[in-house]
């Protein structure tokens, strides 16, 4: 029984370590990478789905009782997969943001004009944001990941803080707190980038206003696109992120902090948004 509890946990560990990779030596990719210590959301994915692999191959092997039931961890892994999707869509769309601002940055119009630079300066500045909020979700959302496998708590994540306090399982209320933080976090990083697309959609018409021609802004419009559809899909991993959030407190019998779903395409500076 201990040595398959120990497999577990090592197995587990090496799953989640291949989630630490090197920074790219340059790009928004680098920016959004590095504030995070290197985490990867889409190994996050994998990573969830690995350990659950290991958690089932695992369970039945020891008579002791756990403090999470096994229908809690897969609705807790649930949701560290679709808040690890939300961070990936978040971090797409400051990415296409980035993008878009360079293409127009240097044009005449921007720089001769103190308002549209101006502008410029506090897009930059909430894309800065809405990185930093990928990044916290990222790291929440690999927290869950190893939590859900209810073996490794006492491992120490990425950002070098210990998950759970116990070497062995977290506990329900640990359980709970990593599931309320993963999924507010995606949340906040969509709304978020929501925002971001909501500035970028009124410095565009400023753009036009100030005679930047259609030809100018076609990166811009097609980053701008992306940036837009990678919102809106970040949105709606968030809102599942929640949904099994809800569903682990359910299946944990306590109570937890109620997040509302994303709502609208404004984001947090918007009149919509929530």
């Amino acid at each position: 029984m201990q040595l398959n509890k120990l497999s577990l946990a090592l197995a587990t560990s090496m799953l989640l370590t291949t989630s630490i990779h090197a920074q790219e030596a340059a790009g928004a990719n680098a920016a959004t990478g590095s504030a995070i210590g290197g985490v990867s959301t889409t190994v996050v994915v994998a990573a969830v789905a690995g350990v659950a692999i290991l958690a089932a191959a695992s369970s039945g092997s020891s008579g002791a009782a756990t403090p999470v039931t096994t229908t809690a961890n897969q609705s807790a892994g649930t949701a560290a997969t679709t808040a690890a999707t939300a961070a990936t869509q978040s971090t797409a769309a400051a990415t296409a943001a980035t993008a878009a601002l360079a293409s127009v940055s240097s044009l005449t119009a921007v720089t001769g004009s103190a308002t549209l630079t101006a502008r410029l300066a506090a897009l930059n500045s909430a894309i800065a944001t809405a990185t930093a909020a990928t990044a916290a979700a990222t790291l929440a959302a690999s927290n869950l990941a190893t939590a859900s496998a209810a073996t490794l708590s006492g491992v120490l994540n990425s950002a070098g803080a210990t998950i759970c306090v116990a070497a062995t399982s977290c506990t329900k209320a640990e359980l709970a707190a990593l599931s309320y933080r993963a999924a507010l976090t995606a949340k906040t990083a969509a709304e978020n980038a929501l925002a971001v697309n909501t500035l970028m959609t009124a410095f565009r018409a400023q753009l036009v206003a100030a005679g930047v021609t259609t030809a100018q802004l076609a990166t811009f419009d097609t980053q701008l696109a992306l940036a837009v559809t990678a919102a809106a899909a970040a949105q709606t991993a968030a809102n599942s992120a929640n949904d099994s959030y809800k569903a682990t407190l359910v299946t944990l019998g306590v109570t937890g902090t109620t997040i509302l779903n994303s709502t609208g395409t404004t984001g947090v500076s918007g009149t919509t948004g929530t």
